[in-house]
């Protein structure tokens, strides 16, 4: 929908994001959203949980929008500051991380820039998050070997290497022994069991930067989407899923499995199993067990009016 002249908002940067891109495009977002609020005010980062702070304080106090300018972890900690307020506060962001893939599934450029004069100039669409736990999701969780290597990827490396050192590191966790079993139960009805290195739950296609990662997968679709290795052997699964990626989709090739749910409970079975976390959209989040169950239509985005 359109939107009418407005009032308030709060753009929230991290500095450190993107090599300081945030600090260099300030001017250009204060001037685009003042094309349709009267006062923008800016807050910059200074540590863990300050966008995620900063956020709720907008929506309890009747700002009606909060931009938030960062990485995946970032944006996560803007959405988890709204996520359980009554406000209907609108939320926008400017993707300078690694992966950015709600920007990705919403169409959002990726270009800093750009993505900052399209805010003059937008429109908004409901989308749904994810509550694991006490806490919240708008892309990913991920579970296994491979997550956890991404968890230990240091920012060094992420700010060197991009999207490489995840690719890296990926590959160490592929030629490990560490593998385990997982209980799932979905929708409270139907209860599985799957020993993978790799356990996804996605809300959109896009995960890791991998824009064609699950087929049908759309940011307001109301679901769950879990996705997982059906052999146990990853490298037997590699050529199939490479193919995928040339012009198909991960989801569909031979070795993996999807569901489609609303809700699921999952915990792990391996007996003597070390802490398995959950990687929650780049960012370390809660052990096993775990309760994921979809918000849907729950935040209000702001997207470019094209």
């Amino acid at each position: 929908m359109e939107v009418a002249n407005m009032s308030k908002v709060r753009l929230i940067i991290n500095p450190s994001s993107g090599k300081g891109t945030g600090k260099e495009i300030q001017s250009d977002l204060e001037k685009a959203l003042s094309a349709s609020f009267d006062d923008v005010e800016t807050k910059f980062t200074e540590g863990e949980g300050d966008a995620k702070k900063w956020a709720r304080e907008a929506s309890d106090e009747g700002y009606e929008a909060v931009v938030v300018v960062g990485g995946d972890g970032t944006v996560n900690e803007g959405i988890s500051g709204i996520a359980e307020t009554d406000s209907t506060i609108k939320f926008g962001l400017i993707p300078l991380g690694t992966a950015n893939d709600l920007a990705r599934a919403l169409g959002i450029s990726l270009k800093p820039q750009e993505a900052a004069k399209d805010l003059a100039n937008f429109k908004t669409r409901k989308i749904d998050i994810a509550k694991i736990n006490d806490q919240y999701f708008c892309n990913v969780a991920a579970i296994g070997s491979i997550p956890t290597a991404v968890m230990e990827t240091s920012s060094e490396d992420k700010s060197k290497f991009g999207f490489f050192a995840y690719v890296r590191d990926s590959m160490r966790a592929v030629l490990n022994d560490n593998q385990y079993t997982y209980n799932l139960v979905l929708d409270d009805d139907k209860e599985i069991e799957i020993s993978t290195k790799v356990l996804v739950v996605a809300l959109t296609n896009s995960v890791g930067s991998f824009e064609n990662m699950i087929a049908n997968a759309t940011p307001d679709d109301g679901l769950l989407h879990i996705m997982t290795l059906k052999d146990e052997n990853l490298f037997a699964a590699l050529p199939s899923m490479l193919q995928e990626l040339n012009g198909g989709y991960i989801s569909e090739a031979n070795n993996m499995i999807t569901y489609n749910v609303k809700k699921v409970a999952i915990s792990v079975v391996t007996e003597d199993a070390d802490e398995v976390k959950v990687n929650i959209d780049g960012e370390v989040g809660p052990a096993l067990p775990i309760a994921i169950e979809v918000l849907p239509s729950h935040v209000e985005v702001m997207v470019p009016n094209k």
